[in-house]
């Protein structure tokens, strides 16, 4: 489903995950840019993971966004 959504808005950065920790997240956004979820085929998203510092807590986040299919 977010997939979908990122893909209606192509190269529009959006948080699909909120995860424990960074090292999930860095996990999770290798697996969208590798195309390992099905949801997320390869090629066609990015993705990154960040830690950010909201009012004194840290919330690890993985951004992706639709770039579309590689010629």
């Amino acid at each position: 489903m977010i997939a979908m959504e990122l893909a209606e808005h192509p190269g529009e950065w959006g948080i699909v995950q909120r995860p424990a920790s960074i090292t999930r997240a860095s996990s999770a956004a290798q697996a969208i840019r590798s195309g390992r979820l099905s949801a997320y085929p390869a090629g066609e998203f990015e993705a990154v993971a960040r830690s950010v510092v909201e009012q004194g807590r840290v919330e690890h986040r993985v951004y992706a966004r639709y770039v579309g299919a590689k010629k």
